[in-house]
């Protein structure tokens, strides 16, 4: 079953933003259940359906259960068809990337309870840190890491893996492999039952994503080109692209995550975008925009870049970009992407990852990880 039927006048579905952190006037991770209508709004405007993605600050919980609270009453009465949900990124997130330093924190048992919860309500993903602990190490004074990822299933909730650790990167990929085998069995090999934050942002890598200063962009050219002379196959990629990322393409290709991918030119060069594509499979990738219009974000005031689309925190850090969705598409053109490829990355993946969960291992909900 899929979460909506929208469609565009020729019966392809409605491109999904699908991890956004605002649109038009809205900053979604401070928002209140009074500005659904008019994302709702927005969104049929401009010919999209959205997910709302929210970096969890501590003291948006209750707040952040009131607007998902009046999401699902408000579909309930037919309304809001273009809101599909919601993601929250965080709290168990690791510092390195443009985290607002408030929406990285460790929730206590109860919390943790209280936002998985939210999965029956209209929760569809949380980005996570897969590499925090072992599957057996307590994120909570009762609960274990397995025990929190089966209570997330057990309410319809994906994990999204990402703003990993960068002190140990084989450790990392050890940690991320563990899960995504943990998930698969998990969900009897659900297809599409797992996802990634933004594919090679905010992980360890081997090499350079993107060049976004003039003194960086000089040198684009000779480091872009000796990157792209290396083959990418099951035995370099560790080499290549480093253990981490190596782990999630693995694992893409194979059927076994959905990664997301910007193609604002930004946050990952274009070119590595397209050799993604070559590698991975359009059909196995989303594409996403993790962008905001405002300048305001969880909280924090943010500024844009100089020689970049990105929009940055007061340290100079990336928060979040600002390339929609059309400028995206723009961009995948420009790379010879054919409109099918397209429409993979646009409509039809980011759905794959909105049908419903079906947990096999698990019966009731409230006994998962239960002390």
């Amino acid at each position: 079953m899929i979460v909506t039927s929208a469609t565009t006048d020729d019966d392809r579905p409605t491109p999904v933003l699908f991890h956004v952190h605002g649109i038009g006037p809205h900053d979604f991770s401070s928002m209140t259940p009074d500005a659904l209508a008019g994302v709702d709004a927005l969104a049929a405007e401009r010919g999209v359906e959205v997910v709302p993605t929210v970096f969890l600050r501590r003291e948006y919980v209750d707040t952040f259960e009131d607007v998902v609270a009046a999401w699902s009453a408000g579909r309930a009465r037919g309304e809001l068809d273009h809101v599909l949900g919601f993601g929250v990124e965080g709290p168990m997130l690791g510092t390195s990337g443009g985290v607002p330093p408030a929406g990285c924190w460790m929730p206590d048992t109860q919390t943790w309870r209280r936002i998985a919860a939210l999965g029956d309500h209209g929760l569809r993903y949380v980005v996570i840190a897969p590499d925090a602990v072992d599957l057996d190490g307590l994120v909570g004074e009762d609960l274990t890491f397995a025990a929190l990822i089966e209570l997330f299933y057990a309410h319809g909730v994906r994990l999204a893996l990402g703003h990993f650790r960068h002190g140990d990167p084989w450790t990392s990929a050890r940690r991320t492999q563990d899960v995504i085998d943990f998930v698969e069995r998990l969900t009897d090999g659900q297809q599409d039952a797992l996802v990634t934050d933004h594919l090679f942002n905010d992980m360890p890598r081997a090499f350079r994503h993107a060049w976004r200063t003039g003194a960086e962009r000089e040198r684009r050219a000779d480091e872009l080109g000796a990157f792209l002379a290396q083959e990418w196959t099951a035995a370099t990629l560790d080499r290549v692209l480093g253990p981490v990322p190596a782990v999630i393409v693995t694992a893409a290709r194979a059927g076994r995550i959905l990664p997301m991918l910007n193609f604002d030119g930004d946050h990952v060069d274009l070119e590595i975008c397209r050799r993604t594509v070559e590698y991975v499979g359009a059909d196995r990738l989303i594409a996403i925009t993790d962008h905001i219009e405002v300048f305001e974000m969880a909280g924090e005031h943010l500024v844009a870049a100089e020689t970049s689309s990105l929009r940055l925190r007061s340290d100079g850090r990336v928060a979040a970009g600002s390339t929609n969705i059309d400028g995206q598409a723009r961009n995948m053109r420009s790379l010879g992407l054919r409109e099918g490829q397209i429409d993979h990355l646009l409509r039809w993946s980011p759905r794959a990852a909105l049908v419903p969960l079906v947990p096999s291992r698990l019966t009731s909900p409230v006994a998962v990880g239960a002390s």
